[in-house]
């Protein structure tokens, strides 16, 4: 049952067996006479009543009735006054009741000062509130709610109240409270309340990455040698069934039950209501990890909206609710043409970037040297995944091959050992291995590589040694060496 629902049964006597005959809901008729008779007397205060109120939020009928007039003339562009009102509620049964045209020019003088309109609709906001959370909990005990959506309708209810005063903590008992370590779903990565943008190009395997991912997640297995928490799974995806299917039976998640789908094409709610759907059923079920493939398609932001801060911002506010109910948000994005940094290459506003807490991009990288290779790249806030890690896909499944950096001297390693003679006499210099090396190894990056060899002992050098001169080192491995 949604807020929308609740506000629907006006807070009145609607369980009688449970609230007793003589029980009232919370009501001020005065005040909210003083919202209408305001707007009729004083029309400037419209605009901020409407950005307060709704018609739902009265408690008379006939109030409703009034305001809901009201808020169509002004979204029609009529002149909101006390004739056009009265010919827009003229046949209202509930206005009716009340006296009609002739209630409605009493209104007027019960508002007195006038422009005192938009406090008063605070408190009659206030008030339908309390009515709402009287709802909610009674419903709790006629089990037509479950516990763990109510608490997520009152939390609801509780982020439009009206602010009086800030929610304000002291450092050390928010230190206290705090664990100094995220709760991390994907060690280093990804992590319960905060939010992870993976970015990358169009069919270089960021649903093949997220799907094995969340393998991983289901098993409570290491991902890419770090650690998992095990937790359920809901992915909100793009794809149409048929390709979907497939991409769960390559990474072996056909016959997993703690991972709940939803297609796009399949949802009409809105990007907002979406959002909190998914806050109250991951209560539920059971989520603590929830995947947005992509969030351009779900949030609907149109193409040419992408590189609008303002616009960027608001797409990813149901995204950071997500994340402030404790989940953990991961956003899978296309990277733009061009490329860039991580942090720089999604495509669109820079704003969607920084709403996020960690950042990653995962690249195709021809230096990498095998078509099944992958760079991925980390920034963010919290601190633990590796900036660079090379990655590598095998039967289906991702692993680990360390930093881009280990890599490299891994693959000079091998270039050396594959370039150097196994006996003395064919000793060739420094020089020329570094001559005889694939272009585009990193110089560097070799010697160091052989300083290594050398140290362990896999690889000797001597002066004068096969074709090096009298002052000059010659090279070659040590067959016998490991």
């Amino acid at each position: 049952m949604s807020t929308t629902t609740l506000a629907t049964k006006q807070g009145r006597l609607a369980r009688p067996s449970l609230l007793g005959e003589h029980y009232q809901q919370p009501r001020d008729d005065a005040a909210e006479q003083v919202v209408l008779g305001g707007i009729l007397l004083v029309p400037e205060v419209l605009d901020p009543v409407l950005a307060i109120l709704d018609s739902s939020d009265f408690y008379a009928p006939s109030h409703q009735a009034i305001f809901a007039a009201i808020r169509r003339l002004k979204d029609t562009g009529t002149p909101v006054d006390m004739v056009t009102v009265a010919n827009a509620v003229a046949a209202d049964l509930d206005v009716a009741a009340c006296g009609g045209s002739n209630y409605l020019y009493t209104l007027p003088a019960l508002s007195v000062p006038a422009l005192n309109a938009p406090h008063h609709a605070r408190i009659v906001k206030d008030l339908a509130d309390k009515r709402r959370a009287n709802d909610i909990c009674l419903s709790v005990l006629e089990n037509e709610l479950r516990p763990q959506e109510a608490v997520s309708l009152l939390a609801e209810l509780d982020q439009g109240q009206h602010l009086d005063t800030l929610p304000l903590v002291d450092a050390i008992t928010f230190c206290q409270e705090t664990p100094e370590e995220p709760d991390w779903i994907l060690e280093g990565y990804v992590a319960r309340g905060a939010i992870t943008e993976l970015c990358a190009m169009i069919k270089t395997g960021k649903t093949h990455f997220t799907t094995d991912l969340i393998r991983a997640v289901l098993a409570g297995e290491e991902f890419l040698g770090r650690k998992t928490t095990r937790t359920g799974v809901l992915y909100l995806t793009e794809e149409r069934r048929t390709s979907f299917r497939r991409a769960l039976g390559r990474v072996g998640l056909a016959a997993a039950g703690d991972l709940h789908l939803a297609f796009r094409h399949d949802v009409k709610a809105s990007w907002q209501d979406l959002a909190k759907a998914v806050i109250t059923q991951a209560q539920t079920l059971g989520i603590g990890l929830v995947v947005i493939d992509t969030l351009s398609v779900w949030s609907g932001i149109e193409v040419d909206k992408e590189n609008d801060a303002g616009a960027a911002m608001v797409a990813m506010r149901p995204a950071e609710a997500m994340a402030a109910a404790g989940l953990a948000v991961l956003l899978l994005r296309h990277q733009r043409k061009s490329g860039g940094e991580v942090g720089e290459s999604a495509r669109g506003s820079s704003a969607f970037g920084g709403a996020a807490d960690i950042l990653l991009a995962l690249k195709k990288e021809p230096s990498l040297g095998h078509g099944n290779r992958r760079l991925l790249e980390a920034v963010g806030r919290l601190e633990g995944g590796s900036p660079k890690l090379v990655v590598e896909m095998a039967d289906d499944h991702y692993r680990a091959l360390g930093t881009s950096a280990q890599v490299e001297q891994e693959k000079a390693r091998e270039t050396l050992l594959e370039l150097l003679p196994t006996d003395e006499g064919s000793a060739v210099t420094e020089k020329e291995l570094l001559a005889q090396a694939p272009e585009g190894t990193s110089r560097s990056t070799l010697k160091r590589a052989l300083a290594q060899l050398v140290a362990q002992g896999t690889v000797r050098k001597e002066k004068g040694a096969g074709s090096a001169s009298s002052k000059a080192f010659g090279c070659w491995t040590d067959a016998g060496a490991s």
